[in-house]
């Protein structure tokens, strides 16, 4: 199995990135964030993996929901994360808010999908 569906995301595994297609009007708190999470290691085979999150829809992502991830201890496997936005205006705000927040993995947003995925070719997963 290399793909899951589920009512808000689509999600496809393709050593060592696992693919989140986020669908209109995702809303993500605790619960589904846990979710990706679970889906991610089950799909990674228990490997270290990075994330490409596709988030060109419209998705709300709810404080606890932030909480959980901002907490490494409940990402073991996890090495960092590229986002697709959908033009500069976002990816200039999500890559400010990242300098000024600071997350404890890399993180990057991109309006070019080859460019998001090159980039996180170069993440070390150990």
């Amino acid at each position: 199995m290399n793909e899951i569906e589920l009512s808000y995301v689509s999600i496809r595994f393709e050593a060592p990135i696992v693919y989140y297609k986020y669908k209109e009007g995702a809303i993500l708190g605790f619960p589904e964030i846990k979710e990706l999470i679970i889906c991610a290691e089950r799909l990674s085979g228990g490997k270290p993996y990075v994330t490409f999150a596709d988030v060109t829809e419209d998705i709300d992502i709810k404080i606890e929901g932030k909480r959980y991830v901002a907490d490494m201890n409940n990402m073991p496997l996890f090495r960092g994360t590229a986002a697709l936005v959908k033009n500069s205006m976002y990816l200039v705000g999500a890559n400010f808010l990242s300098l000024y927040n600071k997350p404890k993995y890399p993180f990057r947003a991109f309006i070019d999908r080859e460019k998001a995925i090159g980039w996180l070719l170069t993440l070390p997963l150990e």
